[in-house]
């Protein structure tokens, strides 16, 4: 379901969300039938409920499968899928999340609130600098998500240049399933080197103290550790040049953001309900057994694809839903997910937004887009919508 008109829902979308069903029949792209979710309070059921396990789902990348299988069963085979938190329920789940939840609350992240602003600082430092034009996406959105996730993590300042080469080199469509498996395997010896290092010198930040609690062995940190920064840097970086780009369009808003600067927190609420990151798939759940949702019967085995796209565009929970709107805050939107499985870094996430923005907008009031024409989307079958160039001038 491609969104045809930028922000907005696919046709289809619009069409499933104007029947007022909350549940829909969807073929998934093997051929086998399962459930669409595209009402709010049905969302939040399924999401909430662990009777819908994220053990077993279908695969939701099309591009290149055999290139994706090969990169995924070397993974597998490496250990590196032993910490994703993202096919795991309960008590696994729990576990893991317990080992990274206190540097992820909402106080820590507010102690973090200085560092991020001093990355902020430092990237329009950059970007002045070199002068106009710039792509944001490459100038301001990847750097700002990479090294606030890198300051948390505790990854040394001198080691984030390579880092974010073997980063883009993972996401060079280009490559080869072999280039990209080596450049995984080099990630992943980095990271098992900082683990140990950690343990010799622990340091206060997240991996310092996932290390000293014990919780998790090595190659389960070293798993959980791809997942953060793949996870958690991507979408991130996704919301913040989307964030710029929904801006830069809707000047009205801008105006009454610039205007009334203490409108940042609830327009970042507002931006996160009205982009959604997430496309349809990136939260699918299996049924373990029949569960009644809406008055509809889900069958056991069931796949269950949850639109939070479709949740946040839910007339019946937010008037005039196709509108970005940043004085009504966005209250209650679930972008992040819902449960016991909402986004882990979903604080960090709404910081970085609101510092980024709100820097970037002060640094430079003339913020314009350079060329409409060169501004580029996310494909159809990646996991986050975003804008992936954004060339602007000031």
């Amino acid at each position: 379901m491609v969104r045809e008109r930028t922000f907005h829902p696919s046709a289809e979308l619009e069409s499933l969300l104007r029947s007022g069903e909350s549940l829909h029949r969807l073929k998934f792209k093997g051929g086998e039938f399962g459930w669409l979710v595209t009402g709010y309070d049905a969302a939040r059921s399924v999401l909430n409920d662990l009777r819908f396990s994220l053990r077993e789902i279908p695969p939701l990348l099309t591009v290149e499968p055999a290139k994706h299988e090969a990169v995924i069963q070397t993974m597998r085979e490496d250990g590196l899928l032993r910490g994703d938190m993202l096919t795991m329920d309960p008590p696994e789940h729990t576990r893991f999340r317990q080992a990274i939840g206190p540097r992820f609350a909402l106080r820590s992240i507010e102690r973090f609130e200085r560092t991020v602003e001093q990355i902020v600082s430092r990237c329009l430092d950059d970007i002045e600098t070199a002068g106009p034009p710039t792509d944001l996406v490459r100038a301001f959105a990847a750097p700002i998500s990479f090294r606030s996730q890198c300051a948390l993590l505790g990854v040394p300042e001198g080691d984030i240049p390579m880092l974010e080469l073997i980063g883009e080199t993972n996401r060079n469509p280009a490559l080869s399933a072999d280039e990209v498996i080596a450049a995984t395997r080099e990630f992943r010896a980095y990271l098992e080197e900082v683990v140990a290092r950690k343990r010799r010198e622990p340091g206060d930040d997240l991996i310092s103290d996932v290390v000293e609690g014990r919780v998790l062995d090595d190659e389960e940190i070293v798993g959980l550790l791809v997942l953060l920064f793949v996870a958690g840097v991507e979408t991130t970086e996704s919301m913040l040049a989307t964030g710029v780009f929904a801006l830069l369009t809707h000047r009205d808003q801008l105006d009454l953001l610039r205007a009334d600067p203490t409108l940042m927190k609830p327009a970042a609420e507002e931006l996160m309900r009205y982009l959604t990151v997430f496309n349809v798939g990136a939260l699918t759940r299996t049924a373990t057994e029949d569960v009644e949702v809406d008055g509809v019967v889900i069958e056991k085995g069931a796949w269950v694809s949850v639109s939070l796209l479709g949740a946040n565009r839910d007339s019946e929970r937010f008037s005039r839903p196709g509108e970005l709107d940043i004085a009504r805050g966005g209250k209650g939107q679930i972008g992040f997910g819902h449960g016991v499985h909402v986004c882990s870094g979903q604080h960090l996430a709404r910081l970085e937004l609101r510092v980024g923005l709100t820097q970037l907008f002060e640094r430079f009031p003339r913020l314009a887009l350079a060329r409409d024409e060169d501004v580029a989307f996310s494909g159809e079958d990646e996991v986050t919508f975003a804008v992936k160039r954004l060339p602007v001038t000031w």
